[in-house]
């Protein structure tokens, strides 16, 4: 692959966020991806044993986990980026958030390193980075009628992305006024139309296609988060997160149809999809068209439930209690689980190291069934669940059972593997609790950075360095009530998404505080972020990081190395300017 900047591809070795917490002394500075961080992979899976696979984007550990369902048996992780949020599958957008899926591709947004990763779901490797233009910070992506066209929401810039798979090409739009926070979004079934909530404004923005542009707003309640189409086109279900309710909007009129008092703390929703004789969707069997869905299922963060609402009456039906505090939620290709991707675990594992592992809850959502509405499956997992979604497993027809050439699918020796720039020239360990005042000082010759996370924010809300500069970040979760939660599972996370989301990924649970050190670069303003769900307000959760360069002056969204920040090495861009080459098997 052609790149501006030296870019191996590497066989990579899987690590955890876990792994993290261990003290490093980062020795091996001159290899691009240090030693430390390599392990022997022997690129085998274990035999397919369920009819689908669970896709999730695992949240900080930046990692996709493949998991069998009905069994919950992991069987793959691939690698990807820094802080995962959306999982999106080649193929359609029809139906449900499952989309309806070839099995070729599936795109993952990045919302620390400002990417887009393009696994192939064939061999489970990434081939490809998308990179957006700076700064831009994407929340969530959608696929366009044709699944030709990413569509994504800028959380931090207050702006829109059109992205054009084939040639990586990125059209973007402001929306304003500020503050501005578009986040999840979907496409309307025919296509004309791009649905996003607007955290701050508090609406549901309405976006032309063709041309790519905002067209109307529409009210809805406090801080919506899931923007969701029914398979039939005709609904948009907006989660109203702090207001209990979720808003119904007329897809065709672009207005609101009812509001729907639903639970506490609602946050997304996935629907039930079925064919046109009214059995459940077969991808690449049935026809996409005529497309229908019974239920939908809403997430309900402080209720610990979810949600059951009727499509055809526009009710609440049933409500399913949820171990703790579920975040997204998705339902399987054959409508009959439904996964909620549980924040905290309290009282159900022992801790990993000091962190404290969460949950996926698969509760059976089939109406006959003697267990319906009971948990069948709860299994810990790495990071922070963000979203997943599932697709019947024959769509990977050359999973290979094995050894990758044993399919034929790889030339004996070769590897196509993309892995990011992971961590470079970045040392990264623990202490005990720092109790520095919060602030920017100068040790011997060092920026030394002491940052408070608390809920919900960060003290200082403003730091500013200059280019060149060694910084040594010291972050504390200094919380002790947690919010409403009071428990002891809540880990807070700290990045500093785009250049700097490699390098600052990091675990902040109480007691210790994480250290990184790493060079300031690249000038410009970004966004500080939690990157490890810590509460019902966990997006208010932001500081800026100011990279000033001393010949231009201070930084800002207007002034910074933005255009720059691809080429420059050791940045998470590096290597991944041509966007619109594919990795070639040698």
């Amino acid at each position: 692959m052609k790149a501006k900047g030296k870019f191996e591809i590497v066989v990579a070795g899987a690590l955890t966020a876990s792994c993290l917490m261990i003290a490093s002394s980062m020795a091996a500075e001159k290899a691009k991806i240090p030693g430390w961080q390599n392990a022997a992979q022997e690129f085998k899976d274990a035999p397919l044993v369920d009819p689908m696979l669970l896709y999730a984007a695992g949240g900080l550990d930046g990692k996709v986990a493949v998991i069998g369902i009905p069994s919950f048996r992991t069987y793959r992780h691939i690698d990807c980026g820094v802080d995962l949020h959306e999982n999106v599958f080649s193929g359609l957008p029809a139906g449900n958030k499952n989309g309806t899926p070839d099995g070729k591709y599936m795109y993952v947004n990045d919302k620390g390193a400002n990417t887009i990763c393009e696994l192939n779901l064939q061999t489970g490797f990434m081939e490809r980075i998308i990179a957006l233009p700076f700064p831009f910070g994407v929340h969530h992506i959608a696929l366009s009628k044709d699944g030709k066209t990413l569509f994504g929401t800028g959380e931090y810039t207050g702006k829109m992305s059109k992205t054009d798979i084939a040639t990586g090409k990125t059209e973007i739009i402001d929306w304003g006024p500020s503050p501005s926070a578009p986040d999840y979004l979907d496409v309307g079934k025919d296509g004309k139309y791009v649905f996003a909530g607007n955290y701050y404004h508090s609406t549901v923005g309405v976006f032309s296609t063709s041309p790519f542009k905002l067209v109307k707003e529409i009210p809805v309640g406090k801080n919506p988060h899931g923007t969701d189409v029914i398979p039939e086109g005709t609904l948009v279900l907006v989660s109203d997160k702090l207001s209990a309710t979720m808003t119904i909007i007329d897809a065709q009129k672009l207005a609101v149809k009812k509001v729907l008092p639903t639970c506490a703390g609602p946050l997304h929703s996935v629907m039930d999809v079925y064919n046109k004789d009214g059995g459940s969707y077969r991808a690449g069997i049935d026809s996409p068209e005529g497309l229908t869905s019974k239920y939908a299922y809403e997430s309900c963060f402080v209720a610990d439930a979810n949600v059951k609402v009727d499509l055809k009456k526009l009710e609440v039906v049933d409500e399913i209690p949820t171990h703790y505090r579920t975040g997204h939620i998705s339902i399987s290709a054959d409508n009959s689980y439904v996964m909620a991707l549980n924040k905290f675990s309290t009282g159900l594992f022992s801790p990993t190291g000091i962190v404290y592992p969460v949950n996926f809850e698969m509760w059976d959502a089939r109406e006959k069934s003697p267990t319906y509405g009971k948990t069948l499956k709860i299994t810990p997992v790495d990071g922070e669940p963000h979203n997943a979604k599932s697709l019947m497993a024959y769509l990977v027809k050359d999973w290979t059972r094995g050894e990758a050439e044993r399919g034929g699918l790889l030339k004996k020796g070769s590897t196509p593997i993309l892995d990011p720039a992971h961590r470079d020239k970045v040392k990264r360990y623990m202490i005990p609790k720092d109790n520095t005042a919060p602030g920017v000082k100068t040790v011997k010759g060092v920026k030394e950075i002491h940052m408070k996370a608390f809920s919900y924010g960060y003290i200082p809300r403003q730091v500013r360095v200059n280019k060149g500069d060694k910084v040594r970040l010291f972050a504390t979760n200094i919380d002790k009530a947690a919010g409403i939660t009071k428990n002891p599972d809540v880990t807070m996370g700290l990045v500093i998404y785009g250049p700097y989301g490699l390098k600052t990924n990091m675990d902040l649970p109480r007691g210790v505080t994480a250290v990184h050190e790493f060079t300031a670069d690249v000038a410009g303003e970004y966004e500080i972020f939690c990157s490890h769900f810590c509460g019902p307000l966990h997006l208010e959760m932001r500081a800026t990081f100011f990279v000033d360069d001393p010949k231009k002056g201070a930084s800002n969204l207007a002034v910074g190395e933005y255009d720059e920040a691809p080429s420059i090495t050791n940045t998470v861009e590096e290597g991944q300017i041509t966007i619109a080459e594919r990795v070639k098997v040698q």
